[in-house]
């Protein structure tokens, strides 16, 4: 398995590192390729040993999956996703993963490190909600625009031998925009979303990439516009037309994930987990927890345990 550097597609860049989750740094086979690996879900298992996977893992690096054949199911951030030929799976920095049984699956891993895309491509790709969606069920059926792509970055990155060389700071940009129009076709094949005009992209990256920072620190809308130097409106705009909710959405949205990582992976105190989150009361955390849950911090951890153990 490989891992990453941290950077600018990093999702959750501003998340706590979780003692019962294991980190999974960015390590490729080939040095030469350093910042893409292209290869097989056999290869990787074979390479890293069937229990690699077996526990939670938190990889610092995206990692792509594009099943041919097989069905297997693979959970990400409490959500699980049943996987099946065609389907595409897209982890992304900073998430929490759960493997099923990777040996009924084959297919194609992607694994790269943020560097490899450039930021014009970054922000694209948020303003499609590629980083908020991880499953695309039958992306690589009827060769689309995504299938074609990822058949290019695979020839690129498994040149055979004799084949005529290529040289390879050309290898690497042809490998570098190969992925990027790859995730481009993926992210733009399922979005309902416009790409906004009236605002600058950047403006909402600026506002993202502050809640990851200050996220257990500050949960207004106020308190980003006046760090941001913009109104609560804009923001509110901002955050409607790229992730689809509100500004105090997104900030909610962001509380609670980590919230429910700690809850699920860590074992200490709601308490301290409410500390932790920047609330001065625990009471307060859980009235805060169960209004956007539906259920209290108490109930979500027993829960998520008693699926852990199984029937």
């Amino acid at each position: 398995m490989a891992g990453g550097e941290h950077g600018p597609t990093g999702t959750e860049r501003g998340e706590f590192r979780t003692s019962g989750v294991r980190r999974i740094p960015y390590c490729p086979a080939d040095a030469q390729r350093s910042s893409i690996e292209v290869t097989t879900i056999d290869r990787i298992r074979t390479r890293a040993g069937l229990a690699e996977f077996a526990a939670l893992q938190r990889p610092d690096f995206e990692l792509l999956l594009a099943i041919d054949r097989g069905e297997s199911t693979h959970e990400v951030d409490f959500a699980r996703y049943a996987l099946s030929a065609g389907d595409v799976l897209w982890v992304h920095l900073g998430q929490v993963q759960l493997w099923g049984d990777m040996r009924l699956l084959e297919g194609a891993v992607v694994m790269f490190s943020p560097i490899a895309l450039p930021p014009e491509t970054v922000a694209l790709l948020r303003s499609l909600g590629g980083f908020s969606q991880n499953h695309w069920p039958g992306a690589t059926t009827g060769g689309g625009a995504f299938a074609v792509l990822l058949a290019g970055l695979t020839a690129l990155a498994t040149e055979a031998p004799g084949t005529p060389a290529i040289a390879p700071q050309a290898l690497t940009h042809a490998a570098r925009h190969t992925l990027a129009a790859a995730l481009l076709a993926l992210a733009g094949s399922t979005t309902t979303r416009a790409v906004p005009e009236a605002e600058p992209p950047e403006a909402f990256h600026w506002f993202f990439d502050e809640v990851e920072r200050s996220f257990a620190e500050h949960r207004t809308t106020a308190w980003y516009a006046r760090r941001l130097g913009y109104s609560e409106r804009t923001l509110n705009r901002l955050a409607r037309a790229h992730a689809g909710t509100s500004a105090k959405g997104l900030i909610d949205r962001r509380v609670i994930l980590e919230a429910k990582r700690l809850l699920a992976h860590e074992q200490i105190a709601v308490a301290a987990i409410a500390a932790r989150l920047g609330f001065d009361d625990p009471a307060n955390f859980s009235k805060y927890f169960r209004h956007r849950t539906g259920t209290t911090p108490g109930a979500f951890r027993g829960g998520e345990r008693e699926e852990t153990r199984g029937p």
